[in-house]
Parts: C-alpha cells; sequence; structure tokens
C-alpha cells in the first residue's frame, strides 16, 4: 500500500516535487556561502564595494552569486588573520 495514495501523489510526483524542492533550495545556498565569502575578503577603503556585492547577491540569488565568483571574486584579496 502507498502511504501517499490518500492525497493522489504517486512516485513521479514525489521525485517531481524533490526535484523542484532542490531547484528552488539551490540559489539560496549559493547566495549564503557567496556572502559569507564576501565578509572574508579585503575591501581596504572601498565599503561601496562590499555594499553592492551585498544587494547583487541578495537581490538576484542564483545570478549574483555567480557573478561574484566567476568575475568579481579574483579582485578582492582574503583578510590576513590578526592574532
Amino acid at each position: 500500500m502507498d502511504p501517499l495514495l490518500f492525497v493522489n501523489i504517486g512516485t513521479q510526483e514525489v521525485i517531481f516535487l524533490f526535484v523542484f524542492a532542490i531547484a528552488g533550495i539551490a540559489p539560496l545556498i549559493f547566495a549564503i556561502i557567496a556572502l559569507f565569502d564576501v565578509f572574508k575578503r579585503e575591501f581596504g577603503n572601498k565599503t561601496t564595494d562590499r555594499i553592492l556585492l551585498i544587494l547583487l547577491i541578495v537581490f538576484a540569488p542564483l545570478i549574483g552569486s555567480m557573478i561574484y565568483y566567476l568575475v568579481l571574486r579574483q579582485n578582492y584579496p582574503l583578510k590576513r588573520q590578526r592574532y
């Protein structure tokens, strides 16, 4: 007996919903990882660059994080750890 038969959901629908759930969560995960990376970078006196990158990632999570990782990430070095 199929446990989801009472809501008329079969195996194909469950797979369909699972694929779309992963596709919906992926931009959020990429955006969170990109935001953590932005805060690990050194911007010097360019705080507007940091603010613009954060806005780009927040308002366009998938495209913004891809642009950040592929194009803009190399422009800013990592912060040096202070002991």
